[in-house]
């Protein structure tokens, strides 16, 4: 029983990979420019899109497919920052958000005219298990039974670890994280002290739209069906992190978009038990619920610091 839970910790890998590169993204964008990025799923689904465009049709190899799906979302994510943002610059928080929502009806709307209507797009995975006699799975003997990981969840687990691992080291050691860290915490006293505050919030972006993409191609290669829409359920999911982990710092979102997933998991895991027969149902409302608990014990997430103003 034991080798039968941790297997469904291991079926986790790959959504806490997803959520997680989406919560830093809304993170990063969200400490920068002082605004949700609603847009976010519909950006990372049009490179996806792109990315699966140059695999099918071009027979592109997949990392170089998927570095230009994440160029298109870093160049979306510079335009969004430079010609939208920046002229809009004096607009409330509420109001950047509206712009934002704006852009999901735009992209969304897009991607039907340049790519087609399809049901779904056929999607080559990160490791091809279409050789003869390949197995898409690890199987680890253990505790009397076996622990299944798919080997597409576990290099989605090496890259997600690098990606971000390497920009929380820029963020700690950089001249460009010192200029992050300075923007978000308050981008007027920033500029005083001489950082390039288009720059950093013109980066943010653009690495934001990256990750978003990276994400979307890691979530799409486990065969989930792609359409303009199927990034919606990972946007929320990243919101929702963000608030569990507390959006006043960038590892927060990230221990939240673990959580999540785990914790869904684990409420699936108890179906197998006669008691809980029908709870694998219920299990992502019983997670939003417990996260309910936890905002009202913490209203500032749970590694989130309490904001404190002078009078």
């Amino acid at each position: 029983m034991f080798a039968a839970f941790l297997s469904t910790l291991c079926g986790t890998l790959l959504s806490v990979c997803v959520t997680a590169l989406a919560a830093f993204a809304v993170t990063l964008i969200f400490k920068t420019s002082t605004t949700t990025n609603f847009a976010q799923g519909s950006i990372a689904a049009l490179g996806c899109y792109v990315t699966a465009d140059m695999l099918n049709k071009y027979g592109i190899p997949v990392y170089l497919g998927v570095l230009i799906g994440m160029a298109v979302g870093v160049l979306v994510g510079l335009f969004i920052d430079i010609a939208i943002f920046r002229n809009g610059k004096n607009v409330n928080a509420v109001g950047k958000q509206i712009i934002t929502m704006g852009i999901v009806s735009i992209v969304l709307g897009g991607i039907p005219l340049v790519f087609g209507t399809p049901e779904s797009i056929p999607f080559e995975a990160f490791y091809n298990t279409q050789k003869a006699g390949v197995s898409p799975n690890f199987i680890i003997p253990a505790f009397g039974g076996e622990v299944v990981i798919t080997k597409h969840a576990l290099i989605c687990l090496i890259i997600t670890v690098v990606v971000l691992g390497t920009i929380f080291l820029l963020l700690k050691f950089s001249r460009w994280g010192l200029g992050v860290r300075a923007t978000a915490s308050n981008e007027f006293t920033a500029e005083l002290m001489g950082i390039n505050s288009h720059f950093i919030t013109a980066v943010s972006w653009a690495i934001a739209g990256a990750l978003g993409v990276l994400a979307a191609v890691m979530y799409a290669g486990s065969g989930t069906a792609i359409n303009a829409t199927f990034m919606t359920t990972v946007q929320v999911n990243a919101f929702l992190a963000g608030i569990l982990g507390g959006f006043s710092t960038f590892y927060g979102p990230v221990l939240g978009a673990v959580c999540i997933p785990v914790a869904a998991s684990c409420i699936g895991f108890l179906a197998n038990f006669p008691a809980f027969s029908g709870i694998s149902r219920w299990n992502m409302v019983i997670v939003y619920v417990l996260m309910l608990i936890v905002i009202l014990i913490r209203p500032q997430g749970l590694l989130g610091k309490p904001v404190a103003k002078k009078v």
